[in-house]
């Protein structure tokens, strides 16, 4: 099995593995509200490092964030997926509850269950539709119809939660907001007028206000996909390179995996 390099080899305690996407800022702030020190050990997106021999040892799938914690007695815990990673961050780290609510309560179920929402729903939807409105190289109109209203479908969705609750799962911020919160920051990027949806906006923004918040979303560089990055003049010739980057990565990675459909004798009775 192939080794890290030096540089990229846990260290005691807990190391989280990112590049400059989404789902890695979920952990580096959670780590910033738990107050939890951890070493960031960033990947090469360009040269596409995450799918070494070294890392997916680490993490089977390829993909970011993942974490090893290297425990005092010498125990070491690897584990990756962004909502997995938090779980096992507020058992490790949230003794108190600070970011979780207690493990078989009603409120913990909620928490669970909007985590969820956001892994199998809320990230996907809008994800694709960015990739559509921002990444795709040739105009795929159905595709971003498609994936542009389900994601404002699932915004209203939260907005109707936000008018009830304080937090997305209750009355007290969980790692539940904090998924949901990377993917409502990027809604321009998604194709998404944010400010359709009061409640998200206003929860969006009292979040934005926090330390903790503002610390995890820098690191290991500030959020590519704010709103306020994303509409900055002086920013698009740098966002018109990470499209083109983004474009050829998507189409490389798909390439390898890519085949005819496997035919069925009703095809095509839904194109007329």
């Amino acid at each position: 099995m192939a080794e890290a390099p030096a540089e990229k080899q846990p260290k005691q305690g807990l190391n989280i593995y990112g590049i400059p996407a989404v789902n890695p800022y979920k952990l580096t702030i959670a780590a910033a509200e738990l107050g939890v020190p951890y070493n960031y050990i960033a990947l090469d997106g360009a040269t596409g490092e995450f799918k070494s021999e070294w890392f997916t040892a680490i993490n089977p799938n390829g993909r970011l964030p993942a974490i090893v914690h290297v425990k005092e007695d010498g125990q070491v815990v690897t584990v990756f997926e962004s909502g997995a990673c938090l779980q096992y961050m507020v058992s490790e780290f949230d003794k108190e509850n600070k970011l979780s609510y207690p493990v078989g309560t009603q409120e913990y179920w909620t928490q669970l269950s909007w985590l969820s929402w956001q892994i199998s729903g809320y990230g996907p939807s809008m994800g694709q539709s960015s990739f559509f409105a921002r990444y795709s190289p040739q105009p795929e109109p159905f595709g971003l119809w498609r994936y542009l209203a389900e994601s404002r479908r699932l915004n209203h969705v939260l907005n109707k939660q936000l008018s009830k609750n304080t937090y997305v799962a209750g009355s007290r911020l969980t790692i539940a907001d904090i998924a949901v919160y990377l993917y409502a920051t990027s809604c321009a990027w998604c194709g998404v007028d944010i400010d359709e949806f009061p409640h998200v906006k206003a929860w969006h923004d009292k979040l934005a206000q926090r330390p903790a918040f503002q610390e995890g979303m820098r690191v290991p560089v500030p959020y590519p996909f704010t709103q306020e990055s994303v509409f900055r003049p002086e920013t698009q010739e740098q966002i018109k390179m990470q499209r083109k980057f983004g474009s050829k990565f998507i189409h490389s990675a798909s390439e390898q995996w890519a085949g005819e459909v496997l035919a069925l004798p009703s095809d095509h009775a839904n194109h007329s």
